[in-house]
């Protein structure tokens, strides 16, 4: 059935009406102008004009067919087959790996539907690969490093035609998933397999190695390791060990790192379905990315060795620095120490809070969310800062409940630094305190008094070699001299005190008093004291910044509170860039999460730089990823990058601070854990029936999997495809009526007529 139509919208009958009088006319002109010429003559130029009449009607009124064709339709089966190399091992007695058995149902399964379906094959382990026919099944092994179903389903409804155009989801009649089912990547097929719009049947391969009366395993079923571990804290690792058929056996638990043995533990196996739990307990004693690994031996009768390992990546850290700053007075030394040091410095989280009127405080912070606004009087907030800074607060602001909850803090690990004022250090009222009594110094009472008079600290012997002073130390005065680095502004004052404690170290003196001790340290417990009596270390920021000169200003402060925390990190004032991620180790598909903290050329962190990770793949390929600001401390860049494969990922990141342009270290990473796949080696049935009954299929073992082949329907679809054939063509149709004209007048001019 057809019919035809108008391009331009008039009917056929004015068409063809326009066409009969046209050559009506033509015939009548032709009759009277060439009536004295010969029939055949007058008949052959009318008939070459009639031609060129009805070409130019077709083009001008356009004319075309329109028909409906019926066409029969292969719907399209796509089987999915698992190659990761879980699928390599045999179950039980047979020699038969779980992939040959997959491999050769599919083969099988393919001559027996191409006949009737349009079939397609997707092979899968960590990334999913279509196939171009069947032929290149016997090229395929098991020897992916991980299982990723969910990439799977994905290609499955991705399958393209021999044309390269996606096939539509209504014509494929159902995708068949042939897997032992172990899934270790990271986003959840259960989420893809109730939208897929089609229909899914799941085959499992293999069997749950428990039922084989023969077969004997020890396995590293779980591993707790942290992602950060703490230098020289104490670390936990805990590991899960499972046997089956070895109850009563007695087996060594090894802790590696790196390779190296640090911990070992005896233990009895017993016959108890679940994994038995051994806890090591270590201090890390090197910062880094570390590689920790827990084993057991394999013993005689294991069948499979490669799940007798676990391994994790852990990165071992210093400790962060959390800094409490309180100032009793809004004085320049706290503009100076919030604004222009802990502010600056990428390493340091703060509070700083400042006394604006009697117990009424003013708080700057770069610790995201929180909410004090006051002294903290409560164990559970102090206990949260590594370092205290009390300024010119009189003591009478602290109760002793709250100084002896500070006391407590630095007697476990953290440091004290008091520094001088008007309503500090004896003046404060801080003799025969809890705070007062663990000072290195002397701190007479209220009215010791304060020293007016300008100076520079002059450095002990034990000052030029502390590593406050590291790096610095030439610009100041020693007793041999003078300092070697001219242009620190002097102090203009200090805080009296009446001398060192016998456990104190002096670092700096007062020239003016007698070599009063300026700056003095002590431990106390596992933690640290320190006295700075000088006003004001704002010069030492301000003065030289304004000529143009370098200052120590930053590495004094940055490294008097590193060393306070326990620290001994020397400060560097230069342009900089370090590099880290969230974790050593990332599970198949996880995003893996790049930091960076970024140093100008004064070494203060700076929110302005371009920051550009550049991440190179296992396989050698790069890809760049831009890092943005983040909040919190200054300086600080974040960004994220989706690995496609398992392996190691190495990390550079450059950062161009103002014109000068800084790499960091690189930084190496792992996607997927070795032996990944045989953590888990037993038919997940459960996982396979879930995915199939949400997708609308069902579940089948693969030895009663060929039912499901008689549960396709091979019915073929039967659909009405619409054609239009337009009935002219325009060059065509042209270039015949030029002919026909040509014709026309070559004959009229042969036969002598005008």
């Amino acid at each position: 059935m057809f019919e035809i139509t108008l391009e331009h919208g008039a009917t056929l009958g004015t068409m063809l009406l326009v066409a009969a009088a046209a050559v009506l006319l033509a015939g009548v002109f032709y009759w009277r102008a060439f009536g004295a010429l010969r029939p055949g003559q007058w008949q052959t130029l009318f008939v070459l004009r009639v031609l060129a009449i009805l070409i130019v009607v077709l083009l001008l009124f356009r004319p075309v067919v329109s028909y409906y064709r019926e066409l029969e339709e292969k719907r399209a089966v796509v089987f999915l087959l698992d190659t990761s190399a879980s699928m390599g091992i045999a179950d039980g007695t047979s020699e038969v790996s779980r992939f040959e058995q997959a491999r050769q149902q599919v083969a099988e399964w393919w001559a027996e539907l191409r006949d009737d379906f349009d079939p397609h094959l997707v092979a899968f382990a960590e990334r999913a690969r279509p196939l171009e026919d069947v032929s290149q099944l016997a090229a395929l092994a098991a020897d992916g490093r991980a299982t990723s179903l969910s990439r799977a389903l994905v290609a499955a409804v991705k399958v393209t035609d021999p044309e390269g155009k996606p096939i539509p989801r209504k014509r494929i009649e159902a995708v068949i998933l042939v897997s032992d089912g172990i899934h270790n990547s990271a986003r959840d097929p259960r989420e893809l397999a109730g939208r897929m719009g089609t229909v899914v049947y799941t085959v499992g391969v293999g069997a749950s190695l428990r039922s084989d009366v023969s077969y004997r395993d020890i396995q590293l079923v779980g591993m707790e390791c942290p992602e950060r571990l703490m230098l020289n804290n104490m670390a936990r690792i805990t590991a899960s060990v499972e046997a089956v058929a070895l109850d009563g056996r007695v087996v060594q638990v090894l802790l590696k790192e790196d390779g190296q043995t640090i911990g070992e533990q005896e233990l009895t196996l017993d016959g108890v379905e679940g994994g038995q739990q051994v806890t090591f307990e270590f201090r890390p004693t090197a910062t880094g990315r570390h590689t920790y690994e827990v084993e057991v031996p394999t013993v005689a009768e294991e069948k499979i060795e490669e799940n007798n390992a676990r391994q994790a990546v852990a990165l071992v850290v210093e400790p962060g620095i959390r800094v409490l700053y309180i100032e009793g007075t809004l004085r320049a030394e706290f503009g100076a120490l919030a604004d222009r040091f802990l502010a600056k410095d990428p390493d340091l989280e703060f509070c700083a809070l400042v006394q604006t009127r009697p117990n009424h405080f003013l708080r700057r912070t770069n610790i995201e969310g929180l909410e004090m606004v006051a002294i903290p009087t409560d164990a559970e907030t102090i206990n949260t800062f590594d370092v205290f800074i009390i300024g010119d607060l009189d003591s009478s602001y602290l109760r002793p409940e709250v100084q002896r909850l500070i006391v407590q803090r630095i007697r476990a690990g953290a440091g004290l630094i008091m520094l001088g004022g008007y309503h500090s250090l004896g003046p404060g009222g801080y003799g025969g305190t809890p705070i007062g009594d663990i000072l290195p110094v002397l701190l007479g009472d209220r009215q010791v008094g304060q020293v007016t008079d300008s100076f520079l600290p002059q450095l002990t012997p034990e000052g030029v070699r502390h590593p406050v002073f590291a790096n610095i130390a030439p610009f100041f005065p020693t007793s041999a001299g003078g300092p070697e680095r001219e242009g620190l502004p002097p102090l203009e004052g200090a805080t009296r005190v009446e001398g060192a404690k016998p456990a104190a170290s002096v670092l700096a003196t007062c020239p003016l008093e007698g070599d009063m001790p300026v700056m003095a340290v002590q431990p106390v417990g596992r933690g640290r004291t320190a006295v700075f009596c000088g006003d004001t270390t704002r010069n030492w920021q301000q003065g030289p910044r304004a000529m143009g000169q370098e200052s120590p200003f930053l590495q004094f402060w940055g490294q008097f509170v590193r060393w306070a925390a326990g620290r001994g990190t020397a400060v560097e004032a230069e342009a900089g860039v370090v590099a880290s991620t969230d974790k050593g180790y990332y599970e198949p598909d996880e995003p893996i999460r790049i930091s960076a903290v970024v140093r100008d050329e004064r070494g203060e962190g700076t929110a302005g730089a371009a920051v550009v990770a550049q991440v190179r793949g296992p396989s050698g390929r790069s890809a760049s990823v831009q890092l943005t600001a983040v909040p919190g401390p200054a300086g600080h860049y974040g960004g994220t990058f989706e690995p496609d494969s398992p392996g190691t990922y190495q990390i550079l990141v450059e950062a161009k601070v103002d014109s000068k342009t800084v790499r960091s270290e690189e930084v190496a990473v792992e996607v997927g854990r070795p032996n990944l796949e045989f953590e888990k080696l037993d038919l997940d049935e459960e996982r396979l029936a879930e995915l199939a009954e949400l997708a609308g299929g069902r579940y089948f073992h693969i030895t009663t999997a060929s039912r499901l082949i008689d549960e396709l329907d091979r019915t073929q679809r039967k659909r009405r495809q619409y054609h239009q054939r337009p009935l002219f063509s325009p060059p065509w149709f042209w270039a015949l009526f030029v002919g026909l004209l040509t014709t026309e007048w070559i004959l009229r001019r042969r036969f002598q007529l005008r």
